[in-house]
């Protein structure tokens, strides 16, 4: 080397295991812990069985007995306007006018 060339760096390597001329040592390697297996979960709860049957997507479901008599009631399910509250309450259930299908108690 000649007095007007700056001393040369030493060369680093970022490759793991090899460690650099007069560096530090490298990292070993720590085994990962294995995750935890986790148990299944449980079953979904079964459906709330209803009295009433929605015609457009079959969901069974009970109207809400706090709507008023000109209130819609709609399928909890597809969101669908099955009819008045009051056409629910009729004794005997005026079907004609509901979208929903009254299922008889076994």
């Amino acid at each position: 080397m000649s007095d007007s060339e700056p001393p040369r760096r030493k060369i680093l390597s970022l490759k793991s295991g090899i460690a650099a001329p007069g560096g530090p040592k490298p990292l070993e390697r720590i085994a990962r812990p294995t995750r935890p297996v986790m148990p299944e979960p449980p079953p979904p709860p079964p459906p709330a069985v209803g009295d009433w049957k929605c015609k457009p997507c079959g969901t069974r479901f009970d109207p809400s007995p706090d709507l008023a008599d000109d209130d819609s009631v709609r399928c909890p399910s597809c969101n669908a306007r099955l009819g008045l509250a009051s056409d629910f309450r009729a004794e005997p259930p005026n079907v004609d006018k509901l979208r929903a299908r009254w299922l008889k108690k076994a």
